[in-house]
This record gives C-alpha cells, sequence and structure tokens, in this order.
C-alpha cells in the first residue's frame, strides 16, 4: 500500500512539472511569435522602404547630372547599380561611391531609444565605398556586419508599423537621431547620405616619420 501511494505523489509530481514546464513555454512562445510578426512586418515595410528608395535615386542622379552639365563636369561616373533582387544599390558620383543595401536583415532586432521602449525595426545601411569590394561572400556575417559598421554613413530603422516615424542615425555626428516620417524618409535619407559624402572632402596623406635629413 505504501508504494502506491509513493506512486501517486510521484505522479502528482510529475504531473506539477509538467504543467509548469507547459506553462513557462508557452509564455517563451507567446513572446517570440509577437517578436516574430513585428520582424515578418518591419521586413515588409523595410523592403518597401528601399524600393522607395532606389525610384528617389534615379530622380536625384538625373538632377545632378543636369546640373553638372551646365557646369561643363562630365558625368560619365554619375551612376547607381541595383543587384537583381533590389536589395543593394552601389552610386558612383564622380569620384565618390556609396553603397544602399537591406540585406542584413535576418532576424528580429530592436533599436534602443533614449527616451522610450526599444523599437524592434528593419535597418537599411548606407555605407562608405562599393559593398562588393569591402564584403567578400566568403566572410561569415559577424565579420561582414563589422565590415559594415566600420564603413557606415548613417542608418535608417523602419517600424513595423506603418504610422510609426523611421529613425535616422548619423555616424560621423556620434550617432545622432534624427526622427523622419515613412512618407518623407526615402528621400531625406538619400539625399543627406549624398551631401554628408560629397559635401566633405579628404586631406592629402602625409608620412610622419623622420627622413635623418638635416637642413
Amino acid at each position: 500500500m505504501q508504494n502506491n501511494f509513493d506512486s501517486l505523489d510521484n505522479l502528482e509530481l510529475r504531473v506539477q512539472k509538467s504543467s509548469v514546464v507547459q506553462q513557462r513555454a508557452g509564455l517563451v512562445a507567446v513572446y517570440m511569435y509577437k517578436q516574430f510578426m513585428e520582424f515578418h512586418q518591419a521586413t515588409i515595410n523595410t523592403n518597401d522602404m528601399f524600393l522607395k528608395i532606389l525610384e528617389n535615386l534615379a530622380e536625384v542622379l538625373e538632377y545632378l547630372k543636369q546640373s553638372l552639365n551646365i557646369r561643363n563636369v562630365p558625368v560619365q561616373n554619375v551612376t547607381a547599380t541595383v543587384d537583381s533582387a533590389k536589395t543593394l544599390a552601389i552610386v558612383n558620383i564622380l569620384w565618390h561611391n556609396i553603397s544602399f543595401t537591406s540585406r542584413f536583415n535576418i532576424s528580429p532586432k530592436a533599436f534602443a531609444q533614449k527616451n522610450g521602449q526599444p523599437m524592434f525595426c528593419g535597418r537599411i545601411f548606407a555605407i562608405n565605398g562599393d559593398f562588393t569590394k569591402l564584403i567578400k561572400e566568403d566572410d561569415d556575417l559577424e565579420k561582414q556586419m563589422d565590415t559594415l559598421l566600420a564603413n557606415e554613413i548613417a542608418s535608417l530603422y523602419v517600424p513595423a508599423e506603418k504610422n510609426q516615424g523611421t529613425i535616422m542615425t548619423i555616424r560621423h555626428k556620434d550617432n545622432q537621431e534624427l526622427f523622419i516620417s515613412q512618407l518623407d524618409a526615402p528621400r531625406e535619407f538619400l539625399l543627406k547620405v549624398i551631401e554628408i559624402v560629397c559635401a566633405g572632402g579628404e586631406f592629402h596623406k602625409q608620412n610622419t616619420k623622420k627622413t635623418g635629413f638635416l637642413f
């Protein structure tokens, strides 16, 4: 009889443990489902945003060509190349190369806002240089991301909600946050990046090592 009581106690304990496991696993599943749905919608919005950036890009380059032509500046190297999946655009403006990409939205990620809840969103990178020369396909994802961040000009964060504003960060301004409506974001992000790159300049490099000559 005692053995039967022990068996009943063990059975009750197993049922309790199973119930706890089921409850806690269910909570995890609910949270992950919420993340998945936000990630899915943010990815759709980010892809749509990138297509709108491409539409604006064609118009901006055409105006640049017209303006440079008037000033007798050759415009053969004012071009844009877009990949077949429309996730990468490489822009040439005279001696400048800029790349825009939405390729790295492969898992749910949040943008940590200073005065609010983290925002799950997609991200569009603008990087200084030719993406195909900077990013090696055989590198792992972490190394590719390190290269992106090392050459980042700015990023555009696109939320899941259509009525929520986007956030643009600018690297050389300590990732200053600019809030832009989704309607204006494709044009403003594109123009801001081009202004940052083309309105800047580079200094000639100097060799700082002493030569040993005496004058």
